[in-house]
C-alpha cells in the first residue's frame, strides 16, 4: 500500500476515533479499501514539488560577474473530490503519489500523484508535480503544477517567479495540510522537492 498499512490506515474502529483516515506521502502506488459502514469519503490529492536548480557564476557586465543560485522548484498541484456512497464496502480506490523532482545542475520536474478507479468507480484526480527551477541570469522558480478532475477544488501550484531560489511553496488542503514543495535553489547545487501526498478521510 505504497509504504501504508492496513494496520495504519484503520487507526481505529469503524466509526471511531481516527478511523477510515487514510493519509501517505510516500511516493509509490496502491489501493485503499473502503472500510465496512463508510458513507462517503473525502479526497485530496497533492503532486510532488520540482527540484531546486544549481545556479553558478554569470557574466553581468564585460568584466562583471557574480554568483547567484538556481532557481526553486515549482510546487505541486492539488486537487480534492467529496462523494457520498452506501453499500460499497471492501472496494477499492487506486492511487499514485509522485516523487520530489531530483535538484541541482540536472534538476527535474516533480511526479504527478492520482487518485483513481479500482474496483469502485471514480473520476480520475490528477495532481501534476511542480517544475524544476532554472539557472543562469535569469533565475526563475519552475511553474506550479496543474491540476484535474477535483469535483470540489482543482488549484495550480505556486511557483513562477523570478529572480527567486527559494523552492514554492505547497498548497494547504483541510486542517492546513500541505504537500509537494519546490526544493530551494543553491549556488553549487539544489534540494530535492518534496513528495507528492494522497489523504482519503472516510465518513461513517
Amino acid at each position: 500500500m505504497g509504504g501504508a498499512t492496513l494496520a495504519s490506515f484503520f487507526n481505529g474502529a469503524a466509526g471511531g476515533a481516527g478511523a477510515g483516515v487514510y493519509d501517505n506521502n510516500d511516493a509509490g502506488t496502491g489501493a485503499v479499501v473502503i472500510p465496512v459502514g463508510a458513507t462517503g469519503v473525502t479526497i485530496e490529492v497533492w503532486g510532488a514539488g520540482g527540484g531546486g536548480a544549481q545556479g553558478g557564476t554569470v557574466l553581468l557586465a564585460p568584466g562583471e560577474y557574480d554568483d547567484l543560485d538556481g532557481g526553486g522548484g515549482g510546487g505541486g498541484g492539488y486537487s480534492k473530490t467529496v462523494l457520498t456512497f452506501t453499500g460499497q464496502d471492501g472496494k477499492t480506490i487506486n492511487y499514485t503519489v509522485g516523487a520530489g523532482g531530483a535538484g541541482g545542475g540536472s534538476a527535474t520536474a516533480g511526479g504527478f500523484s492520482n487518485a483513481y478507479s479500482g474496483t469502485y468507480t471514480i473520476t480520475t484526480m490528477t495532481s501534476n508535480g511542480g517544475q524544476p527551477g532554472s539557472g543562469g541570469l535569469l533565475q526563475r522558480q519552475g511553474a506550479g503544477g496543474t491540476a484535474t478532475g477535483g469535483t470540489t477544488t482543482n488549484t495550480t501550484g505556486n511557483g513562477g517567479g523570478t529572480y527567486q531560489s527559494e523552492g514554492a511553496a505547497g498548497i494547504a488542503g483541510d486542517n492546513s495540510l500541505t504537500a509537494g514543495r519546490g526544493g530551494n535553489g543553491q549556488f553549487s547545487g539544489g534540494d530535492p522537492g518534496q513528495n507528492g501526498r494522497v489523504r482519503m478521510v472516510f465518513t461513517f
